[in-house]
């Protein structure tokens, strides 16, 4: 069960690392080739996908805000009512 848990860490910190380079490298916008004889090449929807990374990004940053501020203050209840 350990090994589970370390190998499940260890590849989404690398899944992490790669979307954090990948979001540091600048998007080169590639103009459309027009001409007979070229190969029409699929284009991702890089922007969507980026758009969504930083939506659900701000969203888990502000739930683990809120977790956080919501534990501070139970911990803080606790200290006030362990006074003397």
């Amino acid at each position: 069960m350990a090994d589970l848990i370390l190998e499940l860490t260890v590849m989404i910190s690398l899944a992490v690392i790669v979307y954090l380079m990948a979001a540091a490298v600048p998007r080169i916008e590639e103009e459309e080739e027009e001409g007979e004889g070229k190969t029409q090449r699929t284009v991702l929807p890089l922007d969507k996908l980026d758009n969504f990374l930083i939506k659900l990004k701000d969203k888990s940053l502000r739930r683990t805000k809120i977790l956080l501020m919501r534990i501070d203050n139970f911990i803080s209840r606790q200290l006030k009512t362990k006074k003397p």
